[in-house]
Formats: structure tokens, C-alpha cells, sequence
């Protein structure tokens, strides 16, 4: 009789110690909470240990779901409720004010009450930030400059990437698609769907903190980016150098994969990046055999530089080498001999507003990896494709716009496998190039971009307006126009002459 009670007691006591192991979001619904203007703690709050950047998981349990950050010290911590993580940490180390992450809501716990107070603001933006519709197109004109919380001074959208590990590589390539303004306004107004891609999710976040002019530091963390990547990859792309274009190419394959329209399956990378280029095919020494064409749809074009030279005149020699000579591999008539012994000849024919070009500096031999260390020179501003475009398309119909400028270059310094990435963007509201590596962004003439050894640069269309706007051209009227217009063929001068056309 007497051990009756005593089973019944030890069984309340386990169940109370499940309870309180179980999750939060296995317990019962909360009821409201109140809110309140006069919290007594919120002098405690200390905004230079905030920071938002970082993988939102509890510190102790590993969970992402239902996280708040002590706004005392920027620890995450899993519930709010009695028994939970962030109910102890609060109870054993008295910092009472806290916020959710994914609600922004400021709790005192364990008073159990919502804070509601406009100093708060600041930190709510920084966890979130916002922006309009006329901000983000504002970006491109409007020059703002920012100040982090240790006084020093920032420019919004030129701001460094803090490497982890060596992820130099991601840095650069991040810092590089920003630069193109219709992406760039469309990772701004980013809303996730019900079902988000981790990586589109966090690029999104990313892009808003760039422009943040009201961060509480100078620069950015993109640990969540990086950790999305590297889920996604199977730790392919981490905090080990990689070849900054093979993540592009990866990188803009995933976006297109998850952004694509369904009935149309274009994307705006398509919209932005895709241009088209002409293969003719032929057979090597048999000039009876057919020459195949073939339009191929291509977000990059790849240059070889010349080989380095095995003997040079001096010692500190640097080959050099005109971006115009190397883009003659696309003028339709320079033959690339493959292994098959089949010859092809390249042209452009339609040019995308955003170009990529990228150099092939690294080659691979039997023991170890190559670096070609000419130096490329190219124009920064006008420079004109109009001469490499194929015959049937050099009509300003086809192409209104030829004409590009730089607004990104990519470039290695060091030896091929352990060298390190920084990029040189074009900053649109000051007219300003700034040199950017990881944490240190520097202001840079136009004249120090081009000595660089430039590995991937980013040109855009001289039509893109500072909105992100183009000219965009119907291709199926174009071509129905061409073929609607009569063929002229062996006809006589004079019949020429009374049809309008001038002769000679």
C-alpha cells in the first residue's frame, strides 16, 4: 500500500523531466504575452557584440528552430520558456532581454513580457534589413556613406567579406554579381517561397547587408552563404581554396535551377548573363564535307592568353598581351584544329547586357598546377564587340548596343595552389574604383585595374541604365523582317539604279 504512492510520485517526476527536455515546439501553444514599454533592462543591451552573420543554431543544443539571441552578450539560445536553454542562460547569468530571430520580437526573460520601445529599431534592422522599391533603385545614383558602431567610416555595397578559411574565392565572386544591377535589385526584393533554396535564401540576405548603411560594423560575415554552399556541394566549395569561376559557374546553375519560370524556363540570369555564339564545324583537309552551324547558348566567354615566352630578353620581363588579339578567336575565321581533326570557327551573335569573360590562366601538367602570367590589357570604358559578331546579325536590329564597360575584374596573386582572390569593382554613385581583398576595401585609379593579372571581368552593356533597364530586342521579328526582304542577285546596274541603290 505504501509503494503505490511513492510509484505514482517517481512517475510525475519523470514525466516532469521529459517535459522539460522535450523541445519547444513539442510543448503546448503559449498564450499572448503582454507588452511593455518600460523594461528596466534594456541599458544592458550591448550592440558590439550583435551579430547576425553567423549560422542562427543554439550554442548548446545545435537546433535551428526556435532561436533567440541575448542581446547582452550575442549568444543564440534555443525556447524562452521555463526549462529551456535560453531560460537558464538568463536565470545563471542575469541578461534578461532577448529577441527571436526569425520574428525580431524583443522578450524579457524570464518575466515572460514583450518589450516594445523605438531603440530597439536599429537592432531589428540589422537582424532584417529592409528597403523600398525607390531605395533599391536608387542604389546605382544615390551616393550614402555609413558609419559602424567603432566610428569607422563605410561605403555601402563596397564593403569587405571576412574570409573563412580561404574562401577568398566565394568573396570575390559575390562581390563581382552584385555589380550587375538587375540581379542585384532582384536579391534585394527577394521573398523566399514556402519551399526556399537554402543558397538563393542566404545570397538574398547577403546582398542586403552589403548595402546596409546602418550595419554596426564595416563589413560582413558570409557564414550562412558559405554553410548553404557547402551543404549543397557536399563541402565541394568550403573554406578550401577553389577556382573562383568553376563556383561561378555552379553558382549561377543553382540560382538559374531554382528561379527559372516553369513555363517558360528562363530566369533572370538568362535575362542578364546568356548570350549566343556561332559554331561552324568542318572537317580538317576535306573540303567536300558540309560545314555544320550551330548556335549555342553560353553565360561565359573563355580567352587562352598567349603562352609565356621560354626565352626572355630580361630577367624581370612580364608578357604582355591586347584583349582585341585574343578576342579574335571569335571572328569567324580563325580555325581551332580538336583532337577528332574536326575545324571550328567562332562568332558572336547576340550580346547579353551583362559580359563574363574569363581568362584560362591555370593549366594543369603531369606534377603540378600552371600559372600564365601575362598581363592582359583591355579598355575600362568602350569597348566594342561590333567586329566579332557574325555576318547575319551585325544589324543594329539585331545588336542596337556593342559597346561595353567594366564594372568587375577578378584577380590572383601568388602561386597557382595558394595564391589569394581580390576583385576591383566599379562603385557607380562616386564614379570610384575600389580594390577590395576579404576585410580591406582601398579606392584604386582606373589605371591599377589594368595592370593587374586579371583572371574573370565582368563588362556592362553601355545601354543599362542606372535602374537596371535595357534595351531588350525581339529576335522571332528581327528574323521575320530579314527573311520578309527580297534577295538581290544578278541584277543589272540599271535596275539598281531605279530600285534606289547606289553603286560604288
Amino acid at each position: 500500500e505504501d509503494e503505490a504512492p511513492k510509484r505514482r510520485r517517481l512517475s510525475a517526476e519523470e514525466g516532469a523531466a521529459d517535459d522539460l527536455d522535450k523541445p519547444l515546439i513539442k510543448r503546448a501553444k503559449r498564450t499572448a504575452v503582454d507588452a511593455r514599454r518600460d523594461c528596466p533592462y534594456l541599458g544592458t543591451i550591448n550592440r558590439h557584440l550583435l551579430d547576425f552573420d553567423f549560422e542562427k543554431v543554439c550554442s548548446v543544443s545545435l537546433s535551428a528552430t526556435n532561436i533567440y539571441v541575448d542581446l547582452v552578450d550575442g549568444k543564440y539560445f534555443q525556447g524562452r520558456g521555463p526549462g529551456t536553454h535560453a531560460h537558464r542562460h538568463a536565470l545563471e547569468n542575469e541578461h534578461y532581454v532577448w529577441m527571436h530571430l526569425e520574428t525580431g520580437k524583443v522578450y524579457c526573460i524570464p518575466d515572460d513580457y514583450e518589450v516594445v520601445d523605438a531603440s530597439l529599431d536599429d537592432i531589428k534592422y540589422n537582424l532584417h534589413p529592409l528597403y523600398t522599391e525607390d531605395q533599391v533603385l536608387d542604389l546605382s545614383t544615390s551616393l550614402r556613406l555609413g558609419k559602424s558602431l567603432d566610428g569607422a567610416d563605410y561605403v555601402p555595397g563596397c564593403v569587405g567579406l571576412n574570409s573563412i578559411g580561404t574562401s577568398d574565392y566565394l568573396n570575390v565572386v559575390v562581390q563581382t554579381l552584385i555589380q550587375c544591377i538587375p540581379l542585384r535589385n532582384f536579391l534585394m526584393m527577394y521573398e523566399s517561397p514556402l519551399k526556399p533554396d537554402r543558397v538563393v535564401t542566404t545570397l538574398a540576405e547577403l546582398a542586403r547587408k552589403i548595402f546596409n548603411p546602418r550595419n554596426f560594423k564595416g563589413f560582413v560575415s558570409p557564414h550562412e552563404f558559405l554553410q548553404a554552399c557547402s551543404v549543397a556541394t557536399k563541402k565541394k566549395f568550403f573554406t578550401t581554396q577553389k577556382d573562383p569561376a568553376a563556383f561561378m559557374a555552379w553558382l549561377l546553375t543553382r540560382l538559374h535551377t531554382f528561379l527559372k519560370d516553369k513555363k517558360t524556363g528562363k530566369s533572370i540570369l538568362n535575362r542578364c548573363f546568356e548570350g549566343e555564339v556561332v559554331v561552324r564545324t568542318s572537317l580538317l583537309n576535306d573540303d567536300s564535307a558540309p560545314t555544320l552551324e550551330k548556335k549555342e547558348a553560353t553565360m561565359f566567354l573563355t580567352l587562352e592568353p598567349p603562352p609565356e615566352p621560354l626565352f626572355k630578353d630580361q630577367r624581370d620581363f612580364i608578357p604582355r598581351c591586347q584583349l582585341f588579339v585574343m578576342l579574335e578567336k571569335f571572328n569567324g575565321e580563325t580555325m581551332h584544329t580538336t583532337v577528332k581533326g574536326e575545324v571550328k570557327r567562332y562568332s558572336l551573335r547576340r550580346l547579353p547586357p551583362y559580359l563574363i569573360m574569363v581568362f584560362k590562366r591555370f593549366k594543369k601538367n603531369n606534377f603540378a598546377w600552371e600559372k600564365n602570367p601575362t598581363i592582359v590589357e583591355f579598355p575600362v570604358k568602350n569597348l566594342d564587340l561590333k567586329d566579332y559578331l557574325a555576318q547575319e546579325v551585325a544589324d543594329e536590329r539585331f545588336n542596337p548596343e556593342t559597346r561595353y564597360d567594366l564594372v568587375s575584374s577578378i584577380c590572383h596573386t601568388g602561386k597557382p595552389e595558394a595564391g589569394n582572390y581580390k576583385c576591383f569593382v566599379h562603385h557607380s554613385p562616386s564614379q570610384q574604383w575600389q580594390e577590395i581583398q576579404d576585410l580591406r576595401v582601398t579606392p584604386v585609379l582606373p589605371q591599377v585595374v589594368a595592370l593587374a593579372e586579371s583572371y574573370i571581368q565582368m563588362y556592362q552593356r553601355a545601354d543599362v541604365q542606372a535602374d537596371g533597364s535595357f534595351t531588350e530586342v525581339d529576335w522571332e521579328a528581327a528574323l521575320e523582317h530579314v527573311e520578309e526582304q527580297p534577295v538581290v542577285d544578278d541584277v543589272a546596274p540599271e535596275d539598281l539604279a531605279e530600285a534606289g541603290i547606289i553603286i560604288g
